[in-house]
């Protein structure tokens, strides 16, 4: 049985075309190079198979997941869209003040959403975000090749169930002075949105705050 080689040296100074069959990079200890060159993302989002989607510079006045008319961070993917979204990151900023309660955060989703938006479907409205949405590649705006439908709020016939709590979370009483935070949660893979299913960025209570927010996700065939 052959052994494997590796071939010590530096990076390639340029790109290889696919199907290329160059030896294993190693360091000058006999190690082989099989990670961390680039970003952990980095071939996904090379390959355009990474996205995000995030709140209008006012931000979104989030209501409570479980209001008929809501306001919040939404990630669609539509029953045949033959993809999952694996989330790799949530980011929320809180922007103002709150005369009642600051937020429990965390997510919501309705199963089997189907694709179409009807008056008798789980979702009979959806605002769909098209300004603040792209590939992680930086270029035009837009879904691009996403499968996605990205949304600032919804009216569903079909009301969001309560997933779970986010990693981070504000407070339970009023706040009173301007907030200038930035709150992550970043999922490795933990969360997988599959077809058929509306996800949320959302409140646990109805807390009267605004706040930014994005998604960051990969689109992995089912």
């Amino acid at each position: 049985m052959p052994l494997s080689q590796i071939q010590v040296g530096a990076p390639s100074a340029v790109s290889l075309a696919d199907g290329s069959t160059p030896a294993q990079l190693g360091g000058r200890q006999g190690d082989g190079i099989v990670s961390g060159l680039h970003g952990k993302y980095y071939t996904q989002s090379q390959r355009n198979n990474v996205f995000y989607a995030g709140t209008a510079v006012a931000g979104l006045a989030f209501t409570i997941f479980s209001n008929a008319s809501f306001v919040g961070l939404l990630l669609w993917n539509p029953q045949g869209s033959g993809k999952n979204l694996s989330l790799i990151r949530c980011n929320v900023t809180p922007l103002s003040q709150a005369a009642t309660a600051a937020s429990g955060w965390g997510y919501a989703w309705i199963n089997n959403a189907g694709s179409a938006v009807a008056t008798a479907a789980p979702a009979s409205v959806f605002t769909a975000i098209t300004a603040t949405r792209g590939s992680a590649i930086c270029g035009p705006f837009g879904q691009g090749a996403s499968v996605a439908r990205a949304g600032s709020g919804a009216t569903f016939t079909t009301a969001l169930l309560w997933g779970r709590a986010a990693s981070f979370g504000t407070s339970t009483g009023a706040v009173t002075t301007q907030l200038s935070y930035t709150m992550s949660e970043d999922f490795d893979g933990m969360t997988i949105v599959p077809p058929g299913t509306i996800f949320a960025v959302t409140s646990s209570i109805l807390s009267g705050i605004t706040a930014h927010a994005t998604l960051v996700w990969e689109e992995v065939p089912v």
